[in-house]
């Protein structure tokens, strides 16, 4: 079910567009990471969560920087998919590793969604229907974190993951009319919520003198959203790096779910290692973009505190 909801979410149409049209967004994460990350040299071992088709990342560049590049998503195809197109040697590919089948927060586990499937089949109540669903993300545990045969990684990329994470739960709610109001009433919650379940995993994989680099597509800029009309404003300031003012400005409305709070909440834990932040405009498609906002942080050895530490200052 999973699967199916993320093939069809991943599918391979206009990859060739996106390939091109996605250079300048590919090319600044691939300056960052140079200009930060890679400055003093290679690395050993790298992972990129969400890693998908990886028409945001050119493994190539990545390849002649680190020794073993592991690629992680639930989609296995996807990634085996992106090795053909980005053309890797037969070299390149040995030093790439497949994580497929990796759910990130375990909330989403088969048997509980097509418990919750039953349920509405059978039309019981929505605030019971309801009910299960927040106790099963209460419990939600990543047990995956704990199976991987690298547990730490000298540098992890994650790119526009934290959006997705609600993706399953909205198309439950989509493919179930009779309950989508009620459960698309809690999404906006249960997004932030997933995003921070993701948040410790991603901190978790960083290993002690490693490198974090996360970015999220934290506002859509689309005529859906009416925040198109203002890209010369916003890439104005952007120019200026006036962040905090372009935030003031367009993410009061609560911005791309998931993304601001994951990006928030990321960030409260990167502030003990002075994280550099860059932000920019992705265009995503035709009268589609996003502004993206990016940190990249590395983990010295320090008494770090707890999240829950962090935002109680």
């Amino acid at each position: 079910m999973i699967l199916d909801i993320y093939e069809t979410y991943n599918a391979d149409q206009h990859c060739s567009q996106r390939w091109k049209r996605w250079e300048h967004h590919r090319n600044t994460i691939s300056a960052i990471l140079a200009a930060k990350v890679f400055a003093r040299g290679s690395l050993q071992h790298a992972a990129v969560l969400g890693a998908g088709r990886c028409e945001d990342l050119d493994l190539k560049f990545l390849l002649k920087r680190v020794d073993t590049l592991t690629l992680m998503d639930y989609d296995t195809g996807s990634m085996e998919r992106a090795l053909e197109r980005q053309q890797l040697t037969s070299q390149e590919r040995q030093q790439i590793h497949l994580q497929g089948g990796l759910e990130f927060t375990g909330f989403y586990q088969e048997a509980f969604l097509r418990h919750i499937e039953g349920q509405m089949k059978e039309k019981r109540p929505a605030e019971q229907i309801l009910a299960q669903i927040r106790q099963q993300l209460a419990e939600a545990d990543p047990e995956w974190i704990h199976q991987l045969e690298q547990p730490a990684y000298d540098l992890v990329i994650s790119g526009a993951v934290h959006s997705q994470l609600i993706v399953p739960y909205a198309e439950l709610a989509a493919a179930n009319p009779d309950y989508t109001s009620a459960l698309m009433g809690e999404a906006a919650s249960m997004a932030d919520r997933l995003a921070e379940i993701y948040n410790r995993c991603l901190t978790k994989l960083v290993a002690e003198d490693g490198w974090l680099f996360a970015y999220c597509d934290s506002a859509e800029l689309s005529d859906r959203s009416g925040l198109l009309a203002y890209e010369e404003i916003i890439g104005g300031l952007l120019a200026q790096e006036e962040y905090a003012q372009i935030d003031e400005l367009f993410l009061q409305g609560g911005g791309v779910a998931g993304a601001r709070q994951g990006y928030q909440d990321l960030r409260c834990w990167a502030q003990a290692y002075e994280p550099y932040e860059k932000y920019w405009i992705w265009p995503f498609r035709e009268n589609k973009k996003y502004y993206v906002r990016s940190l990249c942080a590395k983990k010295t050895p320090q008494e770090q505190p707890s999240f829950r530490d962090l935002k109680s200052k």
